[in-house]
Parts: C-alpha cells; sequence; structure tokens
C-alpha cells in the first residue's frame, strides 16, 4: 500500500471512491468546490450549494445500495438510524405503469429513498475511522500536472473557492468525479494538447421536465405505502413520484413533456396532480404540508463521454457523471455511479500498475454503463435507437398489472439487477 490519490469532487461517487482507493493508498485527498451543508433541525433536508439536484429526492436503486455495500459497508444502518426507511420495490409502493398498476406483492428487491444530503453526510461520516482519507472543502481544481511527454498526469492545480492561494497537489493517481459539469476535456488539453479537443460525446436530449418540492406528513396521515410512481400513458403525458424521506419528510417530483408548463404555485402543483393516476396523488397532498419552495430544474440533458476511445494518459481515471450523465428522471445516476467505483476497486486490487490500468478502466466501465444508458435513453452508445423487440417489451407493460412474474422481471431491470436482454425470454401468454 504506497502512493497518494486525489479525488476531485467530494459528491456520492467521489466519496464513494474515497472508500475504495483507502485500501489501496497510502493517502487520499478529497477536493470538493462546495462546503457541505452544517446539520440543521430544519423540516427541509439542506441542500448544497452548486449541487441543483441536492434540493430533490434522491432514490438508489436496489443494484446500487448493492455496491454501496461493497464500498461502504454500515451504510444502511446509519441511513437507517438517522430516519430513512428501506422499502420493497413493489410491496410498499403503488407504481402505475401505463397499462395499470402493478401487483404489490413481495419483490424482494429493497432501496431506499432519502435527502442527498443525508446520504453524503452517511458517506462522510463512513470515513471518519480512516485517517487517511482528508476531505480539503472549499477547493477549485483548476487543471492537470502531466509529465513532460503528457503521457502521465502526475497530480491536479488547485485554489479556494474564491480563485486566490493556487498551489500543486501531487498524486499517483486523480480519479475525476466532478459530476456533469466536469471540466475534464478542457484539464487533459493542458497535459496533452488536442486530446481534450477530440474528446468524443453522445447526447440524448431527456424526454422531461421537472419541478420538486418537500412535504411532510403527520404519521396517521401517512399512506400504506413508501413510494408512488405514476408513469407517462398514452393521451396524459405527465407523469409524477412522491416518496418517503427521513424524519416524516416526503419528496414529491412532478414531470411533464417539454412546453407543458410546470407549477410555480402551492395551488397549481395540488391542481397539477388531480389528473394523475385518478388523482391518488392529489389525495395524499392534501393531507400534506409543504415545508419548501417549489423548484424548477433546467434541462438535464444524457451525456456520454467516450473516454475509452482516447489514447487516454496514465495516472488518472474518471468516473460517475463526468462520464455518464443521466436524465435524473430514472433514477440511475447514483447506481451507475457506485457501480463504476466498485469496477475501480476490482480494477487496482493486488497492486495493478497505473500505466496500464487507467485506460483498461475507462474501457470497461465503458462497457459496464452501457445498461443504464440504454435503460434512460432507449439508444446504443452512439445514439442511435436501440434495435430491440419492442412489440415483445410492450407485451411485457402491458402484462405486467395481471402478472407478478413480469412486474418483477422489469423491476429487477430497472434496478441493474438484471439485463434487459433477460426480458426477450419472458412469455406473455
Amino acid at each position: 500500500m504506497s502512493g497518494h490519490a486525489v479525488v476531485v469532487g467530494g459528491g456520492i461517487g467521489g466519496l464513494l471512491a474515497a472508500h475504495a482507493l483507502a485500501d489501496r493508498f497510502e493517502r487520499v485527498t478529497i477536493l470538493e468546490r462546495d462546503r457541505y451543508p452544517s446539520a440543521s433541525h430544519a423540516p427541509v433536508p439542506p441542500a448544497r450549494r452548486g449541487v441543483p439536484q441536492s434540493r430533490c429526492l434522491h432514490l438508489l436503486m436496489a443494484g446500487g445500495a448493492a455496491a454501496f455495500d461493497e464500498l461502504a459497508p454500515g451504510w444502511r444502518e446509519r441511513l437507517v438510524e438517522r430516519g430513512a426507511v428501506p422499502f420493497d420495490a413493489s410491496a410498499d409502493a403503488v407504481l402505475r405503469f401505463a397499462a395499470g398498476w402493478l401487483p404489490r406483492t413481495v419483490s424482494g428487491i429493497t432501496t431506499y429513498a432519502s435527502s442527498r444530503a443525508l446520504l453524503e453526510d452517511v458517506l462522510r461520516r463512513g470515513l471518519d475511522g480512516q485517517v487517511k482519507v482528508s476531505v480539503r472543502e472549499g477547493q477549485k481544481v483548476l487543471g492537470l500536472l502531466g509529465s513532460s511527454d503528457g503521457d502521465r498526469v502526475t497530480g491536479v492545480r488547485t485554489s479556494d473557492a474564491e480563485g486566490s492561494g493556487e498551489a500543486m497537489l501531487a498524486a499517483d493517481l486523480v480519479v475525476d468525479s466532478s459530476g456533469r459539469n466536469s471540466l475534464l476535456p478542457l484539464w487533459l488539453d493542458g497535459v496533452r494538447s488536442g486530446l481534450g479537443g477530440h474528446v468524443q460525446e453522445t447526447v440524448v436530449e431527456p424526454r422531461t421536465q421537472y419541478v420538486s418540492r418537500w412535504v411532510q406528513l403527520e404519521p396517521t396521515d401517512a399512506p400504506d405505502w413508501h413510494c408512488l410512481s405514476i408513469a407517462p400513458a398514452e393521451g396524459f403525458p405527465r407523469a409524477a413520484m412522491m416518496m418517503r424521506a427521513e424524519n416524516h419528510c416526503w419528496g414529491v417530483v412532478l414531470l411533464a413533456p417539454a412546453g407543458d408548463p410546470l407549477p410555480f404555485a402551492d395551488d397549481a402543483f395540488l391542481d397539477f396532480t388531480a389528473t394523475l393516476a385518478d388523482g391518488a396523488l392529489r389525495q395524499v397532498l392534501a393531507r400534506a404540508k409543504p415545508v419548501s419552495a417549489i423548484h424548477h430544474y433546467g434541462v438535464a440533458l444524457n451525456r456520454l463521454r467516450h473516454y475509452d476511445r482516447l489514447s487516454w494518459p496514465a495516472g488518472l481515471v474518471a468516473l460517475g457523471d463526468a462520464v455518464c450523465a443521466l436524465d435524473p428522471y430514472f433514477g440511475l445516476g447514483m447506481a451507475a455511479t457506485a457501480r463504476g467505483v466498485v469496477l475501480l476497486r476490482n480494477h487496482l486490487k493486488g497492486g495493478a500498475d497505473l500505466s496500464a490500468s487507467c485506460v483498461g478502466f475507462q474501457r470497461a466501465l465503458a462497457a459496464l454503463n452501457a445498461q443504464p444508458w440504454h435503460l434512460a435513453t432507449g439508444c446504443d452508445t452512439n445514439g442511435r435507437p436501440l434495435a430491440v423487440d419492442e412489440g415483445h417489451l410492450g407485451r411485457l407493460h402491458e402484462a405486467a398489472p395481471t402478472r407478478p412474474d413480469i412486474a418483477r422481471a422489469l423491476l429487477a431491470v430497472q434496478h441493474l439487477l438484471r439485463p434487459v436482454e433477460s426480458l426477450m425470454e419472458l412469455q406473455t401468454a
């Protein structure tokens, strides 16, 4: 065990990466541009500056929870101690597909919903015993340090959040986990001119726009489910989700196609839900107390950066939204990121040579990210519509409300527990 790893970004991916790298390096330094919110007794979960989605409910898919287990043992217990509630993705959820409500049967697929602030705090506290891991808040990364030939990254250039106090930080490995606003293409150009300029991207426009808010429900007013999800249907393009987070707080997300106005005021927020699934959501919200403003979000493009196709320098890896950023509606971002960190940990096991393993990791990550990318976009990694049997998938969705086995299979794919190709083996007759 030797060397120094620098992780750029202290969000979910960066914190998980620190957990993974602590067993491989003598020192791990997380550089986070923002400052984590202070503990608060306010009814609204705190948000982190610079992270718009931190104001929105976060759902961790079961495939992501399994990856969290490998990287940060004990996170489930810490999350529950802080008020989050695990729930079965079918028995404890009311899910409406276009063809109708799914049966509420036990699926064995356990998932969690919470605020982002709580998840990040749980992961940070899991690092408390790791004296070799340090978190430096208010640190802006300006670029990469590299060897004279540009074949190796040797560290980063940093400053404080105000842009002063520039410094150089040497590293044996730099991990870019700075999110969908990553500046890595520019940084690569600074190490080897022209390399960053040749980063290929695939972009798929999102299908929806959305707003969110937090509400509270007294225990006596709470429904008998932890999650309500209403998917768009023919003639009814709007969608919604409501999930139990921590401490009697519930997150609500309303979605609509581009051009369909979303609500800004309390009355309009409630009216928007009146036509959704026979008013099931409105009935619950009528008993709830709003505890936050209504937050509108900008367009979050599905964007895939093809770092696997570059002549990649040693000593550098990129993961999470910095590589594969997905429409938040599908709830796959954290799971995809966590799976990528597990891949990195396994790639570095046994003292792998960083010169050879970094490019190999980016190629393996590209293959791993293909599944969540397909689910979120319906496209291949070059942006072309997937060649799948749409008729068969349509029949599966039509059958799901009356076939618990098919419903469980569809949920398992959604939670990254089985490949979408396995659905082709299911029979609807």
